[in-house]
């Protein structure tokens, strides 16, 4: 057990770019390192803000009965799509399969090797989260000792039904798909996070108020998913012994067919789709942005991880806007979101929502870097880098399209106050895409990294990711602030800014070169 303790210390420390803060010889890894190791100091102090958000709205509202139903549903659904999106097929092998498995460790701690990292990881972070907040509470819970004991429960099971649910549940959805015959990407990873997303659809639909707390505690875990209400479980406590049960059952289901079916697991998540790129017709010289689309959508969806990684926001906008559109939630035309200085009306919650999905994900930010080691072949052809930016462009827009579409129509009937109105929602809603579109190649031009052995190297941990993350959180709150501040004049101001970064990057973009570092 201390050789497999000793293992997992080193490939997390390696995970997490620990191990390159030493790398003297490679400056530019060791920067690497500290900048991937910032990006995540700051996702962690951004959700320790939020818990304790949590913590205070909820005692400031007298709810403090609700709390941990509310944290336990809110690290599930975070960590469950986190999980997903990260690639489920990394719980059972990775790249470093054929390493791990020559080491002299028993057969089943190979198998579990990276469900038991995975456990150890999600474990850390849910104990800060719920420690953090749950010391807020210690000096004012009426029972003490049942909601310490319930808080190390839950820090300990809430681990293992993430990982198990997830493993589960992608299992289920290619079960389902194979049944079909249908081998493809997008759709694996949408029908993997409509089935798991279930239970929280579920609550929004019934629920009677939008506030996440409603939202959250229905669909928590600790309530069974919204089980308990159904048979009038009311008590804590066994509620808790419930979940507890259900994540048994459910790890030793997932440990089971790990072990068991390891060698079927590992047919089963191999990629749907082989890349098959530049093959048949050669570059025509009427025909070349066409052939570069076409590569690219193959590209795309030649890896599970680049498409579950980028495919959840323009889902979630045309969802949402689908939803405003036939009205299946009529809550949503008359809520308004209350701060102690301002009101903000449901027009404008819809315009900071279309807002968040737009700029929130791009798939230029790594979509040079994922040529890999191949990219000397676009290096050697006359290619300009005009051609490469237009389809790589292209994908990302063509993603988003759809939900777009949707959204303009949804604003046009429902929120417009006139034609003038009309316009300046579509030209900000378009050129808020083109523009991430274009930072997100823009930055993957300055930052590539072509000498990649995971694709997750450069979908979640490369610079240009970092950076157009950044980029695209400040943005929000940018557009956010300015949306609350000015309302008559928010749009215009928005769309006219936007336009102006367009420029400044085309520009700047005319006088750069691809090159190979």
């Amino acid at each position: 057990m201390n050789k497999l303790l000793s293992l997992q210390k080193f490939v997390i420390s390696n995970d997490l770019q620990i191990s390159r803060l030493n790398n003297v010889n490679n400056k530019s890894d060791r920067n690497h390192a500290i900048l991937t190791i910032a990006g995540y100091c700051a996702a962690l102090f951004m959700a320790i803000s939020y818990v304790l958000y949590i913590a205070f709205d909820l005692y400031s509202n007298n709810q403090i009965d609700i709390f941990l139903p509310i944290m336990s549903s809110l690290l599930f659904w975070v960590f469950g799509i986190w999980t997903i999106l990260s690639g489920v097929k990394k719980i059972i092998f990775s790249n470093d399969r054929d390493f791990i498995f020559s080491l002299p460790l028993p057969l089943w701690q190979l198998k579990l090797f990276h469900l038991i990292k995975l456990f150890f990881i999600y474990t850390s972070l849910i104990a800060v989260a719920i420690f953090v907040a749950a010391c807020s509470y210690l000096l004012i819970v009426s029972n003490i000792p049942s909601f310490v004991f319930s808080s190390i429960v839950l820090t300990l099971i809430t681990p293992l039904l993430i990982i198990s649910s997830a493993l589960l549940v992608s299992i289920l959805s290619k079960w389902i798909l194979s049944i079909f015959k249908i081998k493809n990407n997008v759709a694996e990873a949408l029908f993997t996070i409509l089935i798991f997303l279930t239970p929280i659809v579920f609550a929004i639909i019934n629920s009677t108020s939008l506030q996440y707390k409603s939202i959250f505690y229905l669909s928590s875990p600790l309530n069974l998913f919204g089980l308990a209400a159904l048979f009038n479980i009311g008590n804590d406590l066994m509620n808790l012994l419930l979940m507890s049960v259900l994540t048994m059952g459910l790890t030793i289901l997932s440990l089971l067919i790990i072990n068991h079916k390891y060698s079927a697991l590992e047919n089963l998540f191999q990629d749907t789709r082989k890349r098959k790129i530049n093959q048949g017709a050669p570059l025509i010289q009427n025909n070349i942005f066409k052939q570069l689309f076409l590569k690219e959508i193959q590209l795309y969806l030649s890896s599970i991880t680049y498409v579950s990684n980028t495919i959840l926001t323009p889902v979630i906008l045309l969802i949402g806007s689908l939803v405003y559109l036939f009205n299946l939630v009529p809550l949503l035309y008359t809520y308004t979101f209350e701060l102690s200085f301002i009101t903000i009306s449901s027009k404008y919650i819809f315009i900071i929502f279309t807002t968040i999905c737009i700029l929130l994900t791009t798939t230029t930010s790594s979509s040079l870097s994922f040529e890999g080691k191949s990219i000397w072949i676009t290096l050697t052809s006359p290619l300009t880098l005009k051609d490469l930016s237009m389809a790589k462009i292209a994908l990302n827009l063509m993603l988003f399209i759809p939900g777009v579409f949707c959204a303009i129509l949804v604003y046009i009937l429902h929120f417009s106050s006139s034609i003038t109105d009309s316009l300046f929602f579509v030209l900000f809603t378009v050129s808020s895409l083109f523009l991430i579109s274009l930072v997100g190649f823009f930055i993957n031009l300055k930052f590539p990294n072509y000498n990649w052995s995971s694709e997750m190297e450069i979908i979640k941990q490369g610079k240009s990711t970092i950076f157009t993350a950044a980029i695209s959180t400040i943005y929000i709150s940018l557009n956010t602030l300015l949306s609350i501040l000015s309302f008559n004049f928010a749009l215009p101001m928005l769309a006219l800014f936007n336009l102006i970064l367009i420029f400044i990057l085309i520009k700047s973009m005319k006088e750069q070169t691809l090159v190979l570092n």
